[in-house]
């Protein structure tokens, strides 16, 4: 007779039980979370009719289903390929000259832009866990993460990445505002 699974155990890898706690399954729920949040500025973006925002935001969702389907079975993921830019231009369109004035994030501009706005945050706070669980010797404070956790270099780079490329929507959600 087979032994039953502890609530409190989930598969990490295969047949390779963790504690629900463990460092990279608490990585995998704030990538499901961030799926969550994306879908919901998706309906958000659709009843204000803004369809292009939607479908950009479709594409961070496609690109997160994909990092969380690399992290499950322990593939290497590429970096993203965001609104028509690699990684290295989501990475040089989110740092916009001196000359240009910068928008601070503002309720003036509306519900998508703070919900923009936020999942950006939360891809950030996404990146802080994903350096804690695939670099814990860089880290401050505990973390309950297992010394055979891999390194995680693209993963930290896709969120990194994502971060950015909102950062990069957010400022032109703001300015398609100013320019109606």
């Amino acid at each position: 007779m087979k032994s039953k699974k502890p609530e409190y155990m989930t598969s990490l890898l295969g047949d390779r039980m963790v504690s629900k706690a463990h460092g990279r399954i608490a990585f995998r729920g704030s990538i499901d979370s961030l799926e969550a949040e994306v879908i919901e500025a998706q309906v958000l973006a659709s009843q204000l009719g803004e369809e292009k925002y939607c479908a950009f935001l479709g594409e961070i969702l496609d690109y997160l289903k994909k990092l969380m389907m690399a992290e499950v079975k322990d593939k290497p993921i590429d970096p993203p390929f965001l609104f028509g830019m690699d990684s290295d231009e989501i990475h040089k369109g989110s740092h916009f000259s001196v000359e240009r004035t910068i928008p601070f994030p503002s309720f003036k501009y509306g519900p998508l832009a703070a919900r923009i706005n936020k999942l950006r945050t939360k891809v950030r706070e996404a990146e802080l866990l994903a350096v804690k669980v695939f670099h814990p010797g860089e880290t401050e404070g505990p973390a309950n993460i297992s010394s055979d956790t891999e390194r995680r270099d693209d993963i930290i780079l896709a969120l990194n990445r994502i971060s950015s490329a909102l950062w990069w929507l957010f400022v032109h959600y703001v300015d398609s505002l100013q320019k109606d």
